[in-house]
């Protein structure tokens, strides 16, 4: 399974982000139980594979990590992840390391099999209403109290890492789950020195795009761009690079007034250029449901022009 083809880019391992046209392949059996199939997704870091638990005849994600990955930071994410048990997260199954390869040991993730749609899927397609982004908003911000609570920071919260599952029966409906914690880290490694920028250049926080120390307020930042970019189909911060991180500490997003007075209050809330001026995840959970009670607009979606832009600080 070696490939050393895949380029540098800053540090961001997948999940399910960056979907390719699964190919078969022949691959070693890992761990004497797991047999990848074929290529669901890659990035930077690593690249997913639809696998089978042969032991169990159930289908995972095999998340191997490409040539030269850090060792280090592979097992970080292992304690990581291991250390996180909750509905509304991805879990971890079982790791190790490929050495079929004697001169090219490959680190791998045997992760839950998420199926549905991510969140950037379902934008593309056309914007929620206020009921589908108060329950998307509510199920990610119940996810972020309990990460932050173990004391992790996520970074990298965007549409591409958020999943939406529907299970099929009458009763449900899709449920959000939050992926991708291959930079993530504990609270007390964000408030230590930094290093490169790391995160989703139109979804980073002021902090991250200042590179400074981080808490988990960057989360609710971020989660407050995505919840602006569900009711308006459009990126509040489109340029990439680092134009679009400079341009972040410059201005506020545009929260356009067909949102509605409440929900445009939270979005102000947790978009703050201060971190200590956002909500915690379980205020904003709280304030989203309130939100939802409150807007007159909970059925049908909002449909806008372009809102790119920004607002000058006051």
């Amino acid at each position: 399974m070696a490939d050393s083809t895949m380029p540098p880019t800053i540090r961001r391992c997948v999940s399910m982000n960056n979907p390719v046209t699964p190919t078969p392949l022949v691959a070693p059996l890992l761990l004497d139980r797991y047999r990848p199939q074929s290529l669901i997704a890659r990035g930077g870091s690593a690249r997913v594979y639809l696998g089978k638990d042969t032991t169990l005849g159930r289908d995972v994600a095999i998340k191997v990590f490409n040539a030269g990955v850090d060792l280090d930071g592979y097992r970080e994410e292992i304690e990581l992840l291991a250390r996180l048990s909750h509905h509304g997260v991805v879990s971890i199954v079982d790791a190790g390391i490929d050495d079929s390869s004697a001169n090219d040991p490959r680190p791998f993730l045997v992760m839950e099999l998420i199926r549905g749609r991510t969140l950037r899927a379902a934008l593309a397609q056309h914007p929620l209403s206020s009921r589908q982004v108060s329950e998307m908003a509510f199920e990610v911000a119940e996810a972020l109290d309990y990460v932050h609570a173990q004391g992790v920071v996520h970074r990298d919260v965007t549409p591409a890492n958020i999943m939406l599952t529907d299970y099929g029966t009458p009763l449900s409906r899709p449920r959000a789950r939050l992926t991708d914690f291959g930079i993530a880290v504990t609270s007390e490694r964000a408030m230590g020195p930094t290093g490169l920028i790391e995160g989703t250049t139109a979804y980073l926080s002021p902090e991250q795009a200042r590179n400074e120390p981080l808490t988990s307020a960057t989360d609710i930042y971020s989660l407050g761009l995505v919840m602006l970019e569900s009711f308006t189909g459009e990126r509040s911060f489109a340029t990439v690079g680092r134009n679009g991180a400079a341009v972040r500490v410059e201005g506020e997003p545009v929260i356009p007034k067909q949102i509605g007075r409440s929900w445009r209050a939270l979005l102000r809330d947790m978009t703050r250029q201060e971190p200590f001026e956002r909500p915690t995840a379980l205020e904003a959970a709280n304030a989203i449901r309130a939100a939802l009670r409150q807007s007159t607009r909970s059925t049908g979606p909002i449909r806008l022009r372009s809102t790119q832009g920004l607002r000058p600080n006051h």
